[in-house]
């Protein structure tokens, strides 16, 4: 339990650390996240201004790689080491609806609807402010860590028990949206690993094999295809007659236009999709492709860009080391370039990105109860 001078200090400087963002250097900083986050903020109230502010100092990366609390750790010296923790702790904001379990002394007991953990909230305003939130009802908040314990931070919304549903919802599109929320839970990140080689499994049955090459006009097609597949083996039951309901991806329209799609399900990175895959694939297999430049634009692409994870690369490479070997040497110039002693080197530099975290798997479990509210609509 965290002690009321631990809180008392926390609430200080959470003060101090919104003071500081306040200064003239992260105006344009702070317009341009409102701009982008809030739709101006001329339009937002009150309540929603500070939410944004909150995720403005502690989550929001700067031009230089920083966040707000981190540059204000760097600028105060003094802080003790367990204040310099507990500050960029913050960072990590755990978020979304919270089912009110029980008060416990000084402290909620909020169980989230999203990774369902129970989390110990306390708040720097005292405990009278847990008056207004009874048992079953939920609170839209974020909390950051305080010790052992979680401290409210930015503004809290309210709903009561006959509003559940909002709740759930707003759980759902969480989950759906921003996996890593649910996989603060490791069993959670464990269900979903374990979902996605299920997945996988259905995926390579169903194709004959985990990389598929598909014209960009059939694409959206084969994969309804495949997801009414899983849902008659899942469900143990055909689809009704008529288009496949509740298909789990819809691409975006402008991928129909691509010569060719790749749909990979790797084991790691889950399923993808790689437009005009067909060019690169040609390139990699004759690097004198390379000389045309539709061929080298969209080699080059895929090198550089970050929704092209570095296994799609490495299968093209590892079909041909030595054709690889020229691919990249005429690509970036480097003459000296081997793939076999120099290829995951290469990775890392150009799709840094990727290695910033640890993978994820793509599939997001829900909880049984928002799954049965899902079954209802």
């Amino acid at each position: 339990m965290v002690d009321a001078a631990i809180l008392e200090r926390a609430g200080q400087l959470k003060g101090e650390l919104v003071k500081f963002s306040q200064q003239p250097r992260y105006d344009r900083a702070a317009s341009d996240f409102f701009d982008r986050y809030g739709d101006g903020i001329d339009e937002l109230d009150e309540q929603q201004w500070m939410l944004l502010w909150d995720c403005f100092i502690l989550e929001h990366r700067l031009a230089n790689g920083r966040t707000v609390v981190e540059q204000f750790v760097a600028g105060h010296p003094r802080l003790s080491e367990s204040e310099r923790d507990m500050l960029l702790g913050w960072q990590d904001v755990v978020q979304g609806p919270f089912e009110v379990i029980r008060r416990d002394g000084p402290a909620l007991i909020v169980e989230s609807l999203v990774d369902e953990l129970t989390y110990r909230v306390r708040s720097n305003m005292g405990p009278g402010i847990f008056r207004r939130m009874p048992r079953k009802s939920f609170l839209i908040a974020r909390l950051v860590a305080v010790g052992d314990e979680w401290m409210l931070s930015g503004p809290v919304s309210l709903l009561r028990a006959a509003e559940r549903d909002i709740a759930y919802r707003l759980a759902m599109d969480m989950a759906l949206r921003t996996p890593e929320a649910v996989f603060r839970n490791p069993e959670k990140l464990a269900l979903a690993w374990e979902q996605q080689r299920a997945d996988r499994d259905r995926f390579i049955r169903f194709f004959g094999a985990d990389l598929i090459v598909v014209p960009g006009e059939q694409v959206q097609d084969r994969l309804n295809e495949f997801y009414a597949f899983s849902r008659k083996e899942l469900l143990g039951r055909p689809e009704p007659d008529g288009p496949p309901a509740g298909v789990a991806v819809t691409l975006p329209e402008d991928m129909a236009d691509s010569e060719t799609v790749a749909l990979i399900y790797d084991e790691t990175d889950g399923i993808g999709f790689y437009t005009e895959f067909g060019l690169v694939e040609q390139a990699f297999a004759n690097p004198d492709l390379l000389r045309r430049r539709r061929w080298r634009e969209h080699a080059l692409e895929y090198l550089h860009d970050d929704s092209v994870e570095p296994m799609v690369i490495r299968r093209l490479a590892e079909r041909n080391p030595e054709k690889a070997t020229i691919v990249i040497r005429r690509l970036l110039k480097r003459p000296k370039f081997n793939w076999n002693r120099d290829g995951e080197d290469l990775l890392r530099e150009v799709k840094s990105g990727y290695y910033a975290q640890p993978p994820r798997p793509r599939v997001s479990p829900v909880s049984e109860r928002l799954a049965a509210f899902v079954a209802q609509r």
